[in-house]
């Protein structure tokens, strides 16, 4: 009876995994069609209201519109609230900025949207400086590297992107895209050697156990626990129903990516030293050798891990510092959604990045190995 039902079990297991677009439901909004330009900063006036009110305050924001169809227009966008923002966040005279300008209700009256600052040249500096360090310090092969990075993010918005904003489900989608990374990153960086095969099984084993990790989590702390605030919006936003769970499984793997590749190059690079260095070494001795050396390095990544969730983090922290109540229980904190959704990604980035380093050793000793010493 087992044996009948196993293929049956599987072929829902998987029917689960790659579907999402059976049950996206789509939505229906009013789109407005939208034109965008650069414009600058002319002068901003402010005409004060009720005293003491930081709400009372009429701000209008004077424009010249630098490009596109309404290039030299002098718009003025008016707006309430100016002095409850923070300071360095409000737009200054000789800002240039983006904005939209749409049509609205039955006399077309032109509505002007303001967005962010133009910040393109800082963006080209630092990307020129970025290259120069590349080609300088890493040469050749480290360009090839952060070209295989740029395939890896086009494939995230041109096929996970637009495949999730369609109502199918992210996961399979993303642990396509990161088993394509590690195949493309590890040769370039390693070159087509013995380790290179050993870094790419070991990789994928803890893009596998991430992955199984990522279902587990999203069915064990159930949808509410692990979805955040810009998560909803997104699913409001969208005009299909968004696989909440998916996109949360999805961020969890292909955040453990980085680290996971990291740590399987290291431990290849490792093994190939010690069997050039002691090329008659026993399969346990050569073991060892890599589990001593990994566990350093696990822990120093580890802290590189968790400094960089609190850094991204920080803001969070500091408003979880803010609401704190000596009274609340500490396992309540640790529940908060966007808590517990930061707190199950860098466990399983940490889980899949330890269970990966075992697989990689032990293939790269079987690669390397001569003779039955020690088996």
């Amino acid at each position: 009876m087992l044996q009948r039902l196993r293929p049956a079990v599987i072929t829902l297991l998987v029917t689960l995994f790659f579907s999402g677009t059976v049950f996206a439901v789509e939505k229906k909004f009013f789109y407005d069609e939208r034109s965008y330009a650069r414009a600058e900063v002319v002068k901003i006036e402010r005409v004060e209201g009720e005293q003491n009110n930081p709400y009372d305050v009429l701000v209008r924001i004077h424009l010249r519109v630098l490009d596109g169809e309404k290039k030299g227009d002098t718009p003025v966008v008016e707006f309430k609230g100016e002095d409850n923002m923070p300071k360095d966040m409000f737009y200054r005279a000789g800002d240039v900025v983006f904005i939209g300008i749409s049509r609205g209700g039955e006399e077309g009256v032109e509505y002007i949207l303001l967005y962010d600052v133009d910040n393109t040249k800082g963006i080209i500096i630092f990307v020129i400086v970025l290259i120069l360090a590349i080609v300088l310090v890493g040469r050749f092969r480290s360009v090839l590297s952060m070209l295989s990075l740029l395939a890896t993010i086009f494939l995230l918005f041109y096929v996970l992107i637009p495949m999730t904003l369609k109502g199918s489900s992210p996961l399979p989608v993303a642990f396509v895209i990161s088993l394509f990374s590690i195949a493309i990153t590890i040769p370039i960086i390693l070159g087509f050697q013995k380790k290179t095969l050993a870094a790419i099984i070991g990789a994928a084993s803890g893009v596998v156990l991430a992955t199984v990790f990522a279902l587990l989590a999203g069915w064990i702390f159930r949808l509410t626990g692990i979805v955040t605030d810009d998560m909803m919006t997104v699913f409001y936003a969208s005009s299909n129903d968004i696989n909440l769970r998916g996109l949360v499984m999805s961020g969890i793997v292909i955040s453990a990516l980085g680290a996971i590749m990291d740590v399987c190059i290291s431990i290849a690079s490792a093994t190939e030293e010690i069997f050039r260095v002691h090329p008659e070494i026993s399969f346990g001795e050569a073991f060892k050798s890599i589990v001593t050396v990994s566990s350093d390095m696990l822990g120093a990544t580890v802290n590189t891990l968790m400094f960089a969730y609190v850094g991204g983090a920080l803001p969070l922290v500091l408003l979880i510092g803010m609401k704190y109540d000596p009274a609340m229980p500490v396992a309540m904190i640790f529940n908060n959604a966007p808590v517990l959704s930061e707190l199950v990604s860098s466990v399983i980035g940490c889980i899949g990045m330890f269970l990966s380093m075992p697989a990689t050793a032990i293939i790269c000793i079987k690669l390397h190995h001569k003779g039955d010493k020690g088996l």
